[in-house]
């Protein structure tokens, strides 16, 4: 389930990376039509952050390190995604969620998705932050919550 989670965030960011629809609301400079240069260390750093802010929220450590990676979009734009897991036994795990979900409503600049009905995914959070910055943590429904971040896409000389 961690990798088809892992992997649906890079879906994710990688729709993301295109040009505008046709007919969608204008945006500020962050829109998807609009690619944003970047280092490949400040977009690490910059998901980092999220992820970090998430952790703390959230109340615990890492369980370990974090996974880093960049992931290229179309022709030279890449995006930085991170993951990590927070040690929350499966009865708190909803909780924890909760308290995330929380801490990002009462965020300025970030809109917080509502969670689904059905409770199977023990309150999963969607979240999508200031610059577009996205974030999801789920419980594993055993010992530990997934943190995912991913950047936009942004352009870089730099090769991946």
């Amino acid at each position: 389930m961690r990798r088809v989670l892992s992997l649906l965030l890079a879906v994710v960011v990688l729709a993301g990376c295109g040009k505008a629809e046709e007919g969608a609301a204008p945006e500020p400079s962050s829109s998807p039509g609009t690619v944003k240069a970047m280092s490949h260390a400040d977009a690490e750093a910059l998901a980092g952050r999220f992820r970090d802010e998430a952790v703390t929220a959230i109340g615990g450590p890492l369980t370990g390190d974090p996974t880093n990676k960049l992931v290229q979009c179309e022709g030279r734009t890449f995006a930085a995604l991170t993951y990590g897991d927070v040690p929350v036994p499966a009865d708190q795990q909803t909780a924890a969620l909760e308290k995330l979900r929380e801490h990002y409503k009462s965020a300025r600049d970030y809109t917080v998705e509502p969670p689904s009905t059905d409770g199977s995914d023990r309150g999963a959070l969607s979240v999508t932050g200031p610059d577009r910055v996205t974030i999801s943590a789920v419980g594993d429904g055993a010992e530990a919550v997934r943190i995912n971040v991913a950047t936009p896409c942004y352009t870089s000389d730099e090769p991946l």
